[in-house]
């Protein structure tokens, strides 16, 4: 089954180029594409989107009224955030709004895919880079409430913790009796 897939950014080229690389891959569709956060909203309500792939910088409603929108009032359809915006204040907070990954626009097309894939089953995947600058704060212990806010399952805890600490990801699957395609995302 093709999923369908809506493209949420305010620049024409990078759409059109996004769409370019779907081309490639027959699992999915891009049905839709909004160039703002008021169009974004309106063919959410109107359409069987199966993924949102969102910027956050557009005019009118911005990613993060989106983001919000979506947490509403349609909490179970996954969304992936591609941006330029690599700061911690960024990612924490669309992370806690939901999104199921988030990518900078210089992600490859295999990062760009794998996180989608892991979207639409309902897992979150976060960049090497993005997992960089959200450990790179100096935590040295989370609160169970500040983790609340990822919608993280204790597994997914507990692998973030071991990356954190600078485990390497073989053993950590070694550990956590993953199979090799599960440490592999």
């Amino acid at each position: 089954m093709t999923s369908k897939i809506m493209i949420v950014d305010n620049h024409f080229i990078i759409r059109e180029g996004i769409k370019l690389i779907f081309e490639s891959h027959s699992d999915y569709d891009v049905a839709y594409e909004a160039a703002d956060g008021d169009e974004a909203i309106d063919i959410i309500k109107k359409s069987q989107v199966d993924l949102v792939l969102l910027d956050i910088k557009m005019p009118k409603k911005d990613g993060f009224e989106v983001m919000s929108f979506i947490h509403d009032h349609f909490p179970d359809l996954p969304v992936v955030v591609l941006s330029t915006f690599d700061n911690v204040v960024n990612i924490q907070r669309m992370l806690k709004l939901g999104a199921k990954g988030y990518l900078l626009k210089d992600a490859s097309t295999e990062t760009i895919f794998t996180t989608i894939d892991s979207a639409i089953t309902g897992n979150m995947v976060l960049q090497n880079q993005i997992s960089d600058i959200l450990f790179s704060q100096n935590h040295t212990e989370t609160s169970p409430e500040e983790t609340q806010d990822y919608n993280l399952s204790e597994k997914e805890l507990k692998i973030l913790s071991r990356v954190a600490r600078g485990v390497k990801i073989k053993l950590i699957a070694l550990e956590m009796h993953l199979s090799e395609t599960d440490y592999k995302v």
